[in-house]
């Protein structure tokens, strides 16, 4: 699989997101940032190492200067896959390239799911109809402009059963972006 040497990503959870995403668009990201690194698999580090992807850790509460690394600030694209932290407003003019988050919440229609834990918020609101976005960061948590959405009509019958339902809306907002917005390097 081609590793593009101008993507990086931010996670804080397992990884597994981002190798489902990168098996379906068929290429991988070149750095990989992460403030919980005990918290990916050790499949996933291997998979990673395999691939030649460097991985670089952040504290767990990362502060603003802990974002400014030399070779995270030269890519031209960066997405976050569930990244449990807010970026510091100063990263946005120091980073001169793009900026997106998956979020799993179809905020385009229900903006009360923005922000943390909207799986639990959409289970709890019985909305008809769930999905994901991928969309812009911006300062504002959940603000930036929607490049993705995926929905589905609303049929589960657990919480785990939406949590699993929304990361297959997830997969599938991330795969039209990268289809319609990601210039092949």
């Amino acid at each position: 699989m081609k590793v593009q040497k101008d993507w990086g990503v931010f996670i804080s959870q397992t990884g597994s997101e981002l190798i489902a995403i990168s098996g379906e668009i068929g290429f991988l990201p070149s750095l990989i940032v992460t403030n919980n690194l005990p918290k990916i698999s050790q499949d996933n580090l291997r998979f990673y190492g395999e691939h030649g992807i460097t991985v670089r850790t952040l504290p767990y509460r990362p502060t603003e200067d802990n974002y400014y690394m030399s070779e995270l600030l030269n890519k031209r694209v960066i997405t976050l896959h569930g990244f449990l932290r807010i970026l510091p407003p100063a990263f946005f003019t120091r980073f001169k390239g793009e900026i997106y988050n998956g979020h799993p919440g179809l905020i385009t229609e229900y903006p009360e799911l923005k922000g943390k834990d909207p799986q639990v918020r959409a289970w709890e609101g019985k909305y008809p109809v769930i999905g994901s976005v991928v969309h812009k960061v911006t300062e504002g948590v959940d603000e930036g402009e929607v490049v993705a959405v995926s929905s589905v009509e609303n049929k589960v019958e657990s919480l785990d059963e939406m949590f699993l339902t929304l990361r297959r809306t997830s997969l599938e907002a991330w795969k039209k972006f990268f289809a319609k917005n990601w210039k092949h390097t």
